[in-house]
């Protein structure tokens, strides 16, 4: 599939760490010779503590926000917001701006905020603009908005607008606008629905990796589209990423999977098999051990050498880690967004190098992962907007060429602009021992 949807920023702001808003910028400025080509990829170094997983996290809740309608409804979410949103601010605001390329291209901004009221986190404000086709003083046109609860304003006539109003009363604070729009029966040609349908997609496209997290949103999306709760686009995009992502975990980290995808299931395997052999020389194959269980198979995988089998939970981490990681690179690999936290953990630095490399030059879609390895960047480094470095003060810097310096050396020497590293080895002295 040839990647259509572009991510070109993302804001947020109170997350974990991160108290004061930041922005990643993935491209400098949209014109009418849009070339996707140059910006891909993006690495984001920071200290420990710095919010580089914050970042990953807000676009991971951000997507569970807007996708499942009892994201916010469920107490052991509540728990899990309490722990990740800023302690200060107590509010979480995401903002994507991001593109879809068909004859011409069409520019979204969707920003939601979540805020602590009373016992729970509710959505505070959420709203969508749009700007559809090129235009040179780039102004957005308002396509909804959601205040405290309660739509406030919609792109539609007022017969619409009333009715879609009174239906989403009382409902708003606790799932997305968005979600609740698209179901309904508006002319086809209708263009705000269209827009929210496209943001749909965007969201759909969008992977997130974070170690150990399980995922069910395409799971649930797919079964709506199936019982006719979404209506689907006109250019059936939502299924084609739901077709990758069929399977979700338990919690026990087998794969639960619909028998009605189990085929398609059974060739992401065989696809993940030949990816593990390109690190696992003597890997002979995957086989998956099954179980039905009403609609559904539990599925185990099982690792097969000249002589032995290994269950997935017995393997070594690193290999783990590749099998957990498959989906979110392969979701990059067909056209897809993919925010990867720690891509270089367990990781041998050569083949790290080397799936960067492929991801920057044949990849269809948008990788952008945190790492603390500094030997990526003598890969991205003459790459437009490819290295960030994020402060423990929250500044996020942009590398930019300058000469034949090298990316790897100022930040080692502190030279990066908020990144100083003063740290010597005699400041361990007395630390460890009596």
């Amino acid at each position: 599939m040839t990647n259509n949807i572009y991510l070109l920023r993302l804001r947020v702001s109170g997350i974990k760490s991160i108290a004061e808003e930041i922005e990643l910028n993935f491209y400098n400025k949209i014109l009418t010779k849009f070339d996707p080509e140059l910006y891909r990829i993006k690495a984001i170094y920071g200290e420990n503590g710095s919010g580089k997983t914050g970042i990953v996290t807000a676009v991971n809740i951000l997507k569970k926000v807007v996708l499942s309608k009892n994201y916010l409804l469920q107490q052991e979410n509540q728990s899990l917001l309490d722990e990740l949103v800023n302690k200060r601010t107590k509010k979480l605001k995401i903002e994507v701006e991001f593109a879809y390329k068909e004859i011409s291209l069409n520019s979204y901004i969707y920003s939601l905020t979540l805020e602590k009221k009373s016992d729970s986190y509710e959505i505070i404000h959420e709203t969508l603009a749009s700007i559809r086709g090129y235009t040179k003083d780039k102004k957005y046109i308002p396509v909804f908005d959601v205040e405290n609860g309660k739509l406030s304003y919609l792109d539609v006539d007022k017969n619409n607008y009333d009715e879609i109003e009174k239906d989403t009363m009382n409902l708003l604070s606790h799932s997305s606008f968005l979600m609740h729009f698209i179901n309904y029966k508006l002319d086809d040609e209708n263009l705000a629905q269209r827009d929210a349908i496209m943001t749909l997609v965007f969201f759909v496209s969008l992977s997130t990796y974070l170690d150990e997290e399980d995922t069910h949103e395409m799971y649930l999306i797919m079964n709506m589209i199936r019982k006719g709760m979404i209506k689907e686009d006109s250019d059936g995009i939502i299924n084609t990423f739901i077709d990758r992502q069929i399977d979700y975990l338990d919690s026990k980290g087998r794969d639960i999977v619909d028998k009605r995808k189990i085929k398609n299931y059974e060739k992401k395997v065989n696809k993940l098999q030949e990816f593990l052999k390109i690190f696992k020389k003597d890997l002979e194959s995957i086989s998956i051990d099954k179980r039905l269980d009403g609609d559904k198979y539990i599925c185990e995988l099982v690792l097969n050498y000249k002589g032995y089998s290994v269950n997935k939970e017995f393997e070594s981490t690193g290999v783990k880690k590749l099998i957990r990681m498959y989906d979110a690179l392969a979701n990059v690999d067909a056209g897809g967004i993919s925010f990867i936290d720690e891509m270089d953990s367990n990781l041998n630095d050569i083949y790290l190098c080397k799936m960067i490399e492929y991801f920057m030059y044949y990849g269809k879609g948008q990788l952008c992962f945190t790492t603390h390895n500094l030997d990526p960047m003598t890969v991205l480094k003459n790459n437009k907007n490819s290295i960030d470095f994020l402060s423990s003060d929250n500044k996020l810097v942009s590398w930019k060429v300058t000469g034949n310096a090298a990316p790897d050396r100022y930040y080692k020497n502190g030279m990066i602009e908020h990144s100083p590293f003063n740290i010597e080895p005699a400041d361990f002295i007395g630390m460890f021992g009596e």
